[in-house]
């Protein structure tokens, strides 16, 4: 009797399974399984030829929106030792030429202002009514004679109320010529 059962259960294993099946054990389909299902594509790294230039764009960004961002804090110190310190408007940032410059533009933005808001130096706003300086930055690519690699320039031009100009800074960041292509 146990024998029975136990042959019973199978069986009844057996056919909810091939029930499930799509195909059943005649090769006909359902009409519910006709529709496609889903193919992964597993591509190396090696395969991807902008891989390492857009991975990397954020961070580069940070160093150098850090570097400019310092130097013009250094340089700009009799505006704001105030007993009040200056509105500053930081504008979107902009990007000049026609070659592909990689994105991450948001990140340095963010990381300047973080910069400035943390050294009390400058008040930033979010309107350019209500600020005494407007911070113009703008990034390009730069296509140097006899220098291998994509060299990027980041430039912040500081204006006053007037629209005059009250300094500039820039600093440049070289693509290393190397295997991964990093900017560092």
């Amino acid at each position: 009797m146990k024998k029975m059962l136990v042959i019973l259960a199978v069986g009844a294993l057996a056919g909810c399974s091939a029930w499930q099946n799509t195909v059943s054990f005649f090769g006909d389909r359902p009409a519910e399984a006709e529709q496609p299902r889903p193919r992964l594509v597993v591509d190396t790294p090696y395969g991807l030829s902008n891989l390492y230039e857009e991975t990397s764009a954020p961070q580069l960004y940070s160093v150098v929106a850090a570097r400019v961002t310092n130097k013009m804090l250094d340089q700009t110190t009799e505006i704001y030792e105030r007993a009040l310190p200056p509105k500053l408007y930081i504008m979107q940032i902009k990007k000049a030429g026609v070659e592909h410059i990689p994105d991450g533009f948001f990140y340095s933005r963010q990381v300047t202002k973080e910069i400035i808001e943390g050294s009390k130096t400058f008040v930033p706003v979010n309107t350019r009514e209500e600020a005494d300086y407007v911070l113009d930055i703008v990034v390009s690519r730069l296509n140097v004679k006899n220098v291998p690699g994509t060299v990027l320039q980041y430039k912040m031009t500081m204006f006053d109320k007037g629209n005059n100009e009250v300094g500039s800074w820039t600093e440049a960041i070289r693509q290393v010529q190397n295997d991964d292509r990093s900017w560092w």
